[in-house]
């Protein structure tokens, strides 16, 4: 095929293990068609063909995010109170004081993002905590995992959540000595909450994710899976992917259970665009090891709690299986020993005997066993996990698991060591910082955000990292065939940075600066390459 563009001249680490260093590549219709030397594709002459020196510049296949809330992390970007590194009740009070003001004309006062380990008497607040600033409307914190909500009292009325409200399974309402709700819910429970908040409008969500493609690209996000989708979230999607509006390319994963819900959603339309993908649904099988919500077999450090498994096999299995029926691919949140036991005796009763090659994928992989790792890869069962959480939420670890537990939490040396297909990914808004290069930071060094070391015998290389963050989300998602790696037959997605990766310490990897962002070949963010008729 004839090129239309060839890019040269420079230094491509391109993750295919067949040929992983190359000067030039060439473009047509967006899609790589050769992949060489500088000086064997600027041999080629023809009309119309445009040449980009690079100017000896390194480039990348461009970061696949493959878990990241991307509406959710373009909420807090443009009309959600972000409360992420809060220091003490009293800041997250003043936050929320002087947001109300500041937004007299909301209904509800949402905000996002606290970590009780951050203050400095580790307590989870109350309803009376945000009753003491606001009492006029109602107001909704989430926890900075998601998993866990806090709300006022009048929240609670205008939900209409009593003392008696029966508690849907997979979920908790807190409650007080007296008897009375605290005004704290976690896992399924905040689905109660959720059916009284008014719900965003298309052009509300729009806006979101418009500020999270422009944020994702400035650090060299080309895909991205937003891995728990609504309805009406994904009719936003197809609307903009239908308008050109998409411009990273997004894998849009469905819930099939709401939080709260006893009955599946519909399975949604299959549907496979360059910029929209929507081919797996979403299961939630337990909560969150950072809020003691993840099902686990020990107790919690210092607690007779062990968390909450939010489905049941007789539950999962035929909704599993409807999904494998109607040839889509599952992924399910297991972050604990007991969730992802539950999860994989699942995946093994859908399997097709001798037949594997849908990669289901387990969110997450919190605390995996060996025998679960060594069932992942007979199913050939994908780990998509965030080594970013052991920075951001290192501290909650240490403060709340096991020692048997600290010392393999999040354990992606071991995936790689049972041949398992390991994807990279953030999780955010869970975290802050979305930018690949800190992940893998994170996944070479396995330090908090003090410094301390957290199951340091699970560390990879900066090359395994930054293949989990291309290919390995790739495969993940089930694009291998057309992203992850700069081959021949694959969109031209990539990334020209300001120095060479490999050849930078650990320390100052995120040092690094993502300089130009091209996705099918054309610039979407950054500096071009120079164009150019002198080879």
């Amino acid at each position: 095929m004839t090129p239309d563009k060839i890019f040269f001249n420079g230094y491509i680490l391109t993750q295919d293990k067949k040929q992983p260093v190359a000067t030039a590549f060439a473009v047509s219709k967006g899609k790589i068609v050769a992949v060489d030397t500088s000086d064997a594709l600027c041999s080629f002459q023809s009309e119309g063909c445009e040449y980009f020196d690079l100017q000896q510049a390194t480039v990348i296949p461009g970061f696949n995010d493959a878990h990241i809330h991307i509406w959710k992390v373009g909420n807090l970007l443009t009309n959600m109170l972000d409360l992420r590194g809060v220091g003490s009740i009293d800041e997250m009070q003043q936050r929320l004081s002087d947001y109300a003001k500041a937004h007299p004309e909301l209904e509800w006062i949402q905000s996002r993002g606290f970590n009780e380990v951050l203050f400095p008497d580790k307590k989870m607040p109350d309803r009376f905590d945000l009753d003491a600033v606001i009492s006029d409307r109602p107001v909704s914190v989430i926890r900075t995992c998601a998993h866990q909500q806090i709300i006022n009292t009048l929240a609670l009325k205008v939900s209409g959540i009593s003392e008696h409200t029966p508690v849907p399974p997979g979920g908790e309402i807190k409650l007080l000595p007296d008897g009375t709700p605290s005004g704290h819910f976690t896992e399924t429970a905040m689905g109660l909450i959720a059916k009284s908040i008014p719900p965003y409008r298309a052009e509300e969500y729009r806006t979101m994710i418009l500020a999270a493609q422009e944020a994702f690209l400035k650090v060299g996000i080309t895909s991205a899976t937003d891995p728990a989708v609504m309805p009406d979230l994904l009719e936003v999607y197809r609307s903009m992917e239908k308008a050109g509006e998409l411009k990273i390319r997004i894998n849009a994963i469905p819930v099939r259970v709401p939080d709260g819900a006893t009955r599946a959603l519909p399975l949604p339309v299959f549907t496979a665009k360059e910029f929209l993908k929507v081919d797996t649904v979403k299961f939630f099988a337990d909560g969150g090891l950072s809020g003691r919500t993840a099902a686990l077999k020990q107790p919690y450090r210092n607690s007779s709690d062990h968390g909450m498994l939010r489905l049941t096999k007789d539950f999962f299995l035929p909704m599993a299986l409807e999904a494998r029926e109607n040839n889509f691919r599952i992924a399910t949140h297991a972050i604990g020993d007991v969730a992802i036991d539950l999860v994989l005796d699942v995946y093994k009763s859908i399997s097709k005997s001798g037949s594997h090659k849908i990669h289901n994928r387990i969110e997450h992989l919190g605390l995996p066993s060996t025998e679960n790792l060594r069932l992942m890869k007979s199913l050939n069962v994908s780990a998509v996990m965030q080594p970013i959480f052991i920075r951001e939420l290192g501290e909650n670890f240490q403060r709340y698991l096991p020692e048997e537990y600290l010392e393999r939490v999040y354990p992606v040396q071991s995936v790689l060591q049972h041949g398992i297909n390991l994807a990279f990914s953030t999780d955010a808004p869970v975290v802050s910082d979305f930018n690949p290069l800190t992940g893998i930071l994170a996944a070479i060094n396995r330090l908090d955000n003090h410094g301390l070391p957290i199951a340091p015998n699970q560390r990879i290389t900066l090359q395994e990292a930054l293949e989990a963050y291309t290919e390995g989300s790739a495969i993940a998602n089930g694009d291998e065939h057309n992203r992850g790696s700069i081959t021949i037959g694959k969109w031209a997605d990539f990334v020209v940075m300001d120095r060479n990766m490999m050849q930078v310490s650990a320390d100052e990897i995120t040092d690094c600066k993502v300089i130009a962002i091209y996705i099918g070949g054309n610039l979407q963010s950054g500096k071009p390459a120079v164009s150019t008729q002198n080879f």
